[in-house]
């Protein structure tokens, strides 16, 4: 009796498991939001391809995205929430593997205040090259988030993957002030919104290599000035295309859920990124700051949370009357509609750094020149995937850019 229970036991206990497992996989579809097939903007017409439309880029190459059978982002079975993606991600950000052994060539640029930008350059031969050497290819800028660089581990297996890619891009990493041992020249600090210093990075690339397509890639807080940056710009926008990971848009709404207390924030993300600013403020102490400021210098030192900072740095120095008009001032989400230049978002709704409230969905029905691309589980930086876990973004940023600038 017990043999004939046990042998009808097991395949209904395989055949729940089977379901179950496909049930979950079913649920990490990715869900891409644009406008449709006839409003679509035209992204090139040649005698090969007919019209080409941004609709059409996302579906016939960017399967990682649109084919039925592969635009899955399915975690790694030990990290199936947005909580351990990220916490694995920010804890593990300076690993070196394979897919990231690069070695960067330094440019450094002085900006109109006498602040410094270090970018990063890596290709095939690892430099930056001339226009000669370069040839008119393509190439590819990154910029990461707050506290960020290019040594975060995502910054450099991105970066390998580009440059190994068919299209062989160069790839220049734009970090900001104070960020990767970048010379502090200046005592005016980045902030969330502020797009002077990536402005005047892609003027000089592009004026230094003029026949190479410019493609932008950012992380974060990294993503929200690239965005803003790209509304600004409008139709004059030099650049190609660009991509955002994890852009917060509403900078109140992450700021929001940044400064709650919490496990994530209190243990892993505010240690990590105040660690990296109050290491840049100290490195800046020996310049003198403008009176106007009205700056506590001491107030600032004893910060612990980047709220405090906002409050005691941004607010003060960009000239905004409180924290609440910083946070308007410097949401990317403002300047979506603008958007003139094939622009793809991909985000995170289990994200607790850039939470789905702030995203403008709606925003990306209507403008037919800009894609969201929206995944259960990913976390912040996360979008871990396989046994051994690898970055899933990475395969989209490939193919859109790749398939815009071909």
């Amino acid at each position: 009796m017990l043999d004939v229970l046990y042998s009808s036991t097991i395949p209904l206990i395989a055949l729940a498991l089977y379901w179950g497992r496909k049930r979950y996989i079913n649920g990490c579809r990715v869900r891409v939001i644009s406008a449709d097939a006839k409003t679509s903007a035209i992204v090139r017409q040649t005698e090969s391809e007919g019209v080409v439309t941004l609709f059409d880029v996302l579906r016939n190459h960017c399967p990682s995205l649109s084919d039925p059978q592969t635009a899955f982002m399915v975690p790694t079975p030990y990290l199936p929430t947005g909580l351990l993606q990220t916490i694995y991600a920010t804890m593990r950000v300076r690993r070196h593997d394979a897919t990231s052994d690069v070695v960067y060539v330094r440019e450094l640029l002085e900006m109109a205040d006498g602040g410094t930008v270090s970018v990063d350059w890596y290709g095939g031969a690892g430099s930056k090259g001339s226009e000669e050497s370069i040839g008119g290819g393509p190439i590819a800028l990154v910029m990461s988030g707050v506290g960020g660089s290019s040594q975060e581990h995502h910054v450099r297996a991105l970066a390998k993957a580009l440059a190994s890619s068919g299209s062989a891009f160069r790839v220049a990493v734009v970090n900001h002030r104070g960020t990767a041992r970048t010379p502090i020249t200046s005592p005016r600090p980045y902030d969330s919104g502020f797009t002077e210093d990536f402005r005047t990075t892609v003027r000089h690339i592009h004026a230094t290599y003029p026949h190479s397509k410019l493609a932008a890639i950012g992380f974060s807080m990294g993503a929200n000035i690239l965005t803003k940056y790209i509304g600004e710009e409008g139709a004059h926008c030099v650049l190609a295309c660009a991509v955002a990971v994890c852009c917060p848009f509403n900078i109140k709404v992450s700021s929001a859920a940044i400064n709650e207390s919490n496990m994530l924030n209190n243990h892993v993300f505010q240690p990590a990124v105040m660690g990296t600013l109050m290491r840049a403020i100290k490195r800046a102490s020996h310049l003198q700051v403008r009176p106007e400021w009205n700056l506590d210098v001491p107030q600032i030192h004893r910060a612990t949370r980047l709220l405090e900072l906002e409050e005691q740095l941004m607010v003060k120095i960009g000239g905004y009357r409180d924290v609440n008009e910083y946070y308007e001032q410097s949401s990317s989400v403002n300047h979506v509609d603008n958007i003139a230049i094939p622009f793809l978002a991909i985000n995170s709704l289990d994200d607790r750094i850039t939470p789905p409230q702030g995203i403008p969905v709606e925003k990306f029905a209507a403008n037919p020149n800009i894609a969201l691309a929206l995944v259960p589980h990913g976390g912040h930086l996360g979008f871990l995937t396989g046994v051994k876990p690898k970055i899933w973004f990475i395969r989209p940023i490939e193919e859109f850019v790749a398939a815009i600038l071909r």
